[in-house]
């Protein structure tokens, strides 16, 4: 059974908000993303059965609620792929994800952004400033020490040396933060920040068939599938998984989850 993470912070602390600077970088994101505005209204679609938890989960490390509009820089919050905040494999483990054949936990918006909490808040330990922590997030902490020390710790110096991919993140980000805290005065949909649709996941032995796992809990294939992004094939991988279900494959299932979960373990929510 893949073991949980756990919080290493179990209250939120106080901390500052973002330090959001609309300049004219910014400002040529903003007008991009509302010239094509369809690509985030597809990215809010996709966040708001996570959206709640995942700032919450934030702010268990002390790390702003607008930092969730980083996996919008990063991924345009796609589950596919590294997943919404584009870990690395490397760090991904670092944080306690499984990533292998047959799981990629980067994949599951909540348990990585556990991780991406925990690591945003380390970086913000070391730098002291939630700007130089995107900065380090995006180049690694060797090379933000790097350039601070060949150009000193004015940010506005700093910024105009980094890589471009790093400069492009970083307005990405404030651009998608400020159109999503300021959605309604630009005519889109404001992103959706609602009580998390309620699932069950239940203790499931490994090689069980999803098909079998969506008999049981007479759901379907594809929601099993959509419910549980981290696994990568057809199967629950090898030594068992805690598979999220539908909760309303309870009615009329019990007799069927014997076959496969003895023991179905609750979790409100879709915490994981």
């Amino acid at each position: 059974m893949a073991s949980r993470l756990q919080f290493q912070r179990s209250e939120p602390r106080k901390v500052a908000p973002f330090p959001l600077v609309l300049n004219s970088a910014v400002q040529a994101y903003v007008d991009s993303y509302l010239a094509n505005s369809e690509g985030l209204k597809l990215s809010y679609a996709r966040s708001a059965p996570y959206i709640t938890q995942m700032v919450q989960l934030l702010g268990q490390y002390g790390v702003p609620p607008d930092m969730v509009y980083l996996a919008f820089a990063e991924s345009s919050f796609s589950k596919a792929g590294a997943g919404p905040w584009q870990l690395t494999k490397a760090t991904a483990r670092r944080f306690g994800l499984i990533v292998n054949k047959f799981l990629d936990e980067r994949r599951d918006p909540l348990k990585s952004t556990r991780a991406a909490a925990e690591y945003l808040a380390q970086l913000h330990d070391q730098v002291g400033d939630w700007r130089l922590t995107i900065i380090a997030w995006n180049t690694g902490e060797g090379m933000l020490s790097h350039f601070v020390r060949d150009r000193g710790e004015d940010f506005d110096a700093l910024l105009a040396h980094l890589p471009a991919r790093t400069r492009s993140l970083l307005t990405r980000f404030m651009a998608v933060a400020f159109i999503s805290k300021n959605a309604h005065e630009f005519g889109i949909d404001e992103v959706v920040y609602k009580e998390p649709t309620q699932y069950l996941r239940i203790s499931v032995p490994g090689g069980t068939p999803l098909s079998k796992v969506a008999e049981a809990t007479h759901s379907q294939v594809y929601e099993i599938q959509h419910l549980n992004p981290a696994i990568l094939t057809d199967r629950v991988p090898p030594g068992g998984y805690d598979v999220v279900v539908p909760l309303t494959s309870k009615i009329d299932a019990d007799s069927d989850w014997a076959e496969i979960a003895p023991h179905p373990l609750w979790r409100g929510g879709i915490t994981r």
